[in-house]
């Protein structure tokens, strides 16, 4: 085991790989050290060489400095291009839009319910659960459909109706 804040900063300039955790290392400077990084990250001749350490770096860095102060350092547009980058950003927009999907579809749902309960009176807890259950397009055209409800009985009747 290597304990990287025992290090001395030079060891990590040795090879590009390294470079990353350089800003582990045993610093005083740590912000002195990133720049230092960054300098030699953009004196590398490959690019996607230099997206990637820069990301890296940026995520190993976030242990120890303030966000703020790795933006200043490390080129954003450079470490947008690295695969790891991309990747952990597709990662959260799935996850945002998946987060979208569940709040509209528990928005929804209350709206639906609400409308019910107004139309036809109490709704079973069982009826509920039946509704809760339902995707966005079935809810959608429950919205719609409540529209000629009269009782209870017609929204059961709607919800049996329904592809098992």
């Amino acid at each position: 085991m290597v304990r990287l804040w025992e290090q001395p900063t030079e060891i990590f300039f040795q090879r590009p790989g390294l470079l990353p955790y350089a800003v582990l290392s045993r610093a005083i400077d740590r912000a002195s050290v990133l720049r230092n990084v960054a300098a030699t990250i953009e004196s590398l001749p490959d690019r996607q060489q230099q997206s990637n350490l820069s990301a890296a770096s940026a995520i190993l860095a976030g242990l120890v400095l303030d966000k703020q102060v790795i933006r200043r350092v490390l080129q954003r547009e450079l470490m947008q291009e690295s695969v790891i980058y991309q990747e952990l950003r597709e990662e959260a927009r799935q996850e945002a839009r998946q987060e979208l999907r569940q709040e509209l579809l528990e928005r929804e749902q209350s709206l639906i319910l609400r409308l019910l309960t107004r139309k036809v009176g109490e709704i079973p807890m069982t009826t509920k659960a039946q509704i809760e259950a339902l995707d966005l397009t079935q809810l959608e055209e429950l919205g719609e459909s409540l529209l000629n409800f009269a009782t209870l009985a017609d929204l059961s009747e709607w919800l049996e109706q329904l592809p098992q």
